[in-house]
């Protein structure tokens, strides 16, 4: 594996794509073209607590790119899937493979019908970064992991080379023998917080300081993890604990990206991280009223 295709440069994909560069990785990003001038004139800057950086990237845009890389990588909403694949296709050869760093798990579902779910590996990253104003990806945390996976043997195998080319780059990655259960792991947390934050319109440390916020992180938690153990995930008790400390945390900061969303009036993903979350354990029995709650919220919000 040597040439890699990262669709967009914003927080997810600028940010890791450009350690990648930093590392003397071969990438290329599938950009609009007004991103592609500004790349072009100012390069890709990062800041980072891990060091900033600013570097000349290659671009290509949709009239010009080519089935010319072995991995394609990409990280857009999830609300933007569908147009994330038409982007995609044309650089799909005969033996590309796709890593999506979306959450969830229903992306896998489209991807698969679209590309083949030979060629479809799983990812998950952790980080918090954004596209600034002034075109720069802002990474707002030290945190900067990333894990893929594969679900069977030809997708593992390219996993494993693609990991394997991390290993020289400024951040962390993991090769995940499970990656569906590393996907579930993620969802669980991620619909907690998302969840509570976007409900309360506060930080974690906000939600812990009131009369019933830890109980209600922990139940929220619980609803997520239960869906994800009654649809085969092997969520161990370290991880859950990882999790839970997290979302307990005192005098945290965090929010869910889909609370600084919402704030902005932007658009959420709410429908696919807590949506779809609550109708899985629908169709498996399991009864997530504060989930649905957090859900039916968002939606008024929306409409």
């Amino acid at each position: 594996m040597k040439k890699l295709l990262f669709l967009g440069a914003g927080g997810v994909g600028g940010y890791f794509g450009a350690r990648l560069i930093e590392a003397g990785i071969d990438v290329s990003f599938l950009v609009r073209p007004a991103r592609a001038a500004t790349l072009a004139a100012q390069g890709l800057r990062v800041t980072s607590p891990h060091g900033d950086l600013t570097l000349p990237v290659r671009c290509v845009t949709r009239d010009t790119v080519r089935p010319d890389y072995d991995l394609v990588i990409l990280a857009p909403k999830a609300y933007d899937l569908d147009d994330a694949m038409d982007a995609i296709a044309p650089a799909i050869g005969k033996t590309t493979f796709v890593l999506p760093l979306l959450n969830g798990l229903a992306h896998l579902d489209a991807l698969d019908a679209r590309f083949g779910a030979d060629r479809v590996l799983g990812g998950v990253a952790h980080i918090v970064a954004t596209l600034a104003a002034d075109g720069s990806v802002q990474q707002m945390n030290p945190i900067h992991t990333l894990t893929a996976g594969g679900r069977a043997a030809a997708t593992h195998q390219a996993a494993t080379e693609f990991i394997g080319l991390c290993a020289s780059a400024k951040f962390d990655a993991a090769l995940s023998p499970d990656i569906l259960s590393a996907l579930w792991d993620k969802w669980a947390f991620l619909a907690t917080l998302a969840a509570a934050t976007t409900v309360t319109q506060g930080s974690i440390g906000q939600v812990m300081e009131t009369t019933h916020g830890e109980s209600l992180l922990r139940r929220l938690y619980a609803e997520g993890l239960t869906v994800a153990q009654r649809s085969g995930a092997s969520i161990d008790e370290a991880a859950q604990a990882r999790a839970l400390g997290r979302l307990t945390q005192r005098g945290s900061s965090i929010t869910a990206s889909m609370l600084r969303d919402l704030q902005a009036g932007l658009r959420t993903e709410h429908d696919h991280v807590l949506g779809d979350l609550v109708r899985r354990g629908q169709q498996l029995g399991v009864d997530t009223p504060l989930l649905a709650l957090a859900h039916c919220h968002l939606q008024v919000t929306a409409a």
